[in-house]
């Protein structure tokens, strides 16, 4: 046995098959296999995501993406959040690299700043961040694609 069929089998057998809910698909399923899918899939992503020039930027680094988290699950979640918490939740990057990216996205329009829920906030220098309605409008869109073509290449 060759040292490339070896190295396929201990990838296979260290596979989390079990998490998978189709039996059809646990049972045809090898590394190769599943490999080959998965680079489709995000090759898919990929591909939708740049129909999107807000999206794009925001997915642009692993920096842009957690930020733009944290502000859209905030959004979502009707909470408020500054560049303060959002250093706070992300102690990985400095309250200056956070701002930047935050104060870059501002002058793009793909994030606004907004009074937190109507109310008048103690501190008149500390805005409320919150994601454009168009990249609210495009993730949602991409995630409904995702969720497509993850529906469509189900197995039956």
């Amino acid at each position: 046995m060759n040292e490339q069929r070896r190295r396929s089998q201990r990838i296979n057998e260290n596979l989390k098959l079990e998490k998978i809910s189709s039996l059809s698909l646990k049972t045809k399923v090898d590394a190769s296999t599943l490999g080959s899918v998965i680079s489709d899939f995000i090759h898919f992503i990929f591909l939708e995501r740049k129909k999107s020039e807000a999206l794009n930027w925001c997915f642009t680094n692993i920096k842009r993406i957690k930020i733009f988290l944290q502000i859209f699950h905030a959004n979502q979640s009707g909470q408020e959040i500054y560049k303060e918490e959002i250093a706070k939740n992300l102690p990985e990057y400095s309250y200056k690299t956070i701002a930047k990216i935050i104060d870059d996205a501002i002058i793009k329009k793909y994030f606004i700043l907004m009074p937190p829920d109507e109310l008048v906030g103690k501190d008149a220098k500390v805005k409320n961040i919150r994601p454009s309605e168009q990249l609210i409008t495009d993730f949602l869109n991409l995630s409904i694609e995702i969720i497509s073509y993850v529906e469509e290449k189900r197995p039956k």
